[in-house]
């Protein structure tokens, strides 16, 4: 058979050869000859005629690889050596990210192993297979000899990964798996049904299985949940959105540094979504939170998912109290704003949006643009701070909620539209409806107050207070401001004020 075997790898050369000739230039064919000539050499005296290879060219073409474990060392002996805990790469160690491939050479020098011949644990296949998996090329990080097939040629799993995957430590912060070369914390090295060999269902999957609130695994630092009723779209979508999963230059493993423009990146151009960036830089208020806070859109929001709208860290009023629970300085005048969390805490009487913070138009946005406006105290629409005002303007911001004719019926007994009334006479369009106007903020607090209907204690004109004294009754009230003398005021017996025409 051996004599057979060589004579025709002798013909099959001077065919070779024949067609070399055939096809080259008399350059060509020398340097042509000479190569084929070592190949055919060296498979001669290499081959192991008890057992054959069987490979196809046109499998191997179909592998999109170069190298594979080129340089491996073989175990010095017959035991086979147990694959030992992770221990930490250097940090001065070069790495750099390259798509592992392999030669058909190294290859052909591991024993191929046919998978229908693969244990059962291994079956079915699942989606993916690792390329020297899917080749049967145990031997690339198996050692074939001993009790242990399964024992690898290397103790340290990240040296196995790292002759194909190469690596280094470049940048300022390293997902602790890598750093530690456990590879297979997030990677099987097998088969897998998740692209990238994920152990996982998911990208988000693997992530979560270490980095979840709930389930997190030990020793892990960074906990995040994604079990929120209002979730991120590009979290929900992957991690590898916002994080890189191996290693980075910026916090937490981020593509970029957290901040502003990392989030307006695409909170400027989302279809249905206003263009953030054009609208906080051309804000003519600006709120302190956007513009000059430590972690910026993370003060308020978080990136992951949360159990309130527009995914808040907390409530939409408890959120804005995380920092107006002191006094603060107000961008717009230099002025000091209350500490609100305090002014709340005193006065039991909420403004519906604040006591209906997770309601449809609750919490402090409901009056509030957090991110920027042209209106005063970052208001969606007009509102003054003034004693007096020109209430004729129907874009005035208190008609967002209630309705027009609250001031402008001069005369009603409809309990919806007011209840602030001598008998018929609408007393919210006699104070309002005059040479003087008063404005809203007059008398009423637009946050809380101790008194029904959001009633002052004090009223401030002119930089000076002055009580509005004002008593609850059950069918109305009285007042005795500064402004004006003592009036009491009854819906069902009328004490007189004002005069109603006919």
């Amino acid at each position: 058979m051996k004599k057979y075997g060589l004579k025709a790898i002798l013909l099959l050369l001077l065919l070779v050869v024949g067609i070399a000739f055939y096809q080259f230039d008399a350059g060509e064919k020398f340097g042509r000859f000479m190569s084929i000539m070592k190949e055919i050499a060296t498979n001669v005296l290499n081959a192991d005629h008890e057992e054959n290879i069987d490979i196809s060219d046109e499998e191997l073409a179909g592998i999109d690889v170069e190298q594979i474990a080129k340089d491996l060392e073989s175990p010095n002996s017959e035991t086979a050596i147990e694959a030992a805990a992770p221990t930490e790469i250097p940090r001065d160690e070069i790495r750099s990210e390259e798509r592992p491939t392999h030669t058909k050479t190294m290859i052909k020098e591991a024993k191929l192993v046919d998978l229908k011949d693969l244990p059962a644990k291994f079956k079915p296949l699942k989606k993916h297979l690792h390329e020297p998996f899917k080749m049967g090329a145990c031997q690339i990080c198996h050692i074939s000899k001993g009790d242990n097939p399964a024992a690898l040629v290397k103790k340290n799993i990240q040296e196995i990964c790292y002759e194909c995957h190469k690596t280094k430590y470049t940048k300022a912060y390293d997902h602790k798996p890598v750093k530690d070369g456990a590879c297979m914390s997030c990677h099987d090295p097998h088969q897998s049904d998740t692209p990238k060999m994920l152990k996982g269902n998911s990208i988000n999957d693997t992530c979560l299985k270490c980095h979840d609130k709930q389930n997190g695994a030990k020793g892990v630092s960074k906990f995040i949940t994604m079990n929120g009723k209002f979730k991120h779209k590009p979290a929900e979508k992957s991690c590898l959105e916002c994080h890189d999963p191996h290693t980075s230059n910026y916090k937490t493993l981020m593509k970029k540094e957290v901040g502003l423009e990392f989030c307006l990146d695409c909170h400027s151009s989302l279809k249905d979504h206003k263009n953030m960036r054009q609208w906080i830089n051309n804000a003519k208020y600006k709120h302190g939170a956007v513009s000059d806070s430590k972690n910026k859109c993370l003060e308020c929001h978080d990136p992951h998912s949360s159990n309130h709208p527009n995914i808040l860290k907390k409530d939409p009023v408890q959120v804005c109290l995380e920092c107006h629970n002191k006094s603060l300085k107000a961008e717009e005048d230099g002025g000091m704003l209350m500490n609100m969390a305090q002014h709340l805490k005193e006065n039991p009487n909420w403004h519906k949006p604040i006591r209906d913070a997770n309601g449809k138009d609750g919490g402090c946005g409901a009056c509030h643009d957090p991110h920027g406006s042209d209106n005063f105290s970052i208001l969606k629409k007009s509102f003054t701070k003034n004693f007096y005002a020109n209430l004729e303007n129907k874009d005035f911001f208190c008609f967002k909620c209630h309705k027009e004719s609250k001031i402008t019926e001069q005369y009603t007994e409809n309990d919806e539209i007011t209840k602030f009334r001598d008998g018929g006479v609408n007393l919210h369009n006699l104070h309002v409806n005059d040479r003087k106007g008063r404005a809203c903020r007059a008398c009423h607090d637009e946050h809380a107050s101790k008194n029904k209907h959001l009633i002052r204690d004090f009223t401030d004109f002119n930089s000076i207070k002055f009580p509005l004294r004002f008593v609850d009754a059950p069918n109305g009230g009285s007042c005795a401001p500064a402004c004006h003398k003592k009036f009491e005021y009854d819906r069902v017996s009328p004490k007189g004020i004002g005069k109603r025409e006919g």
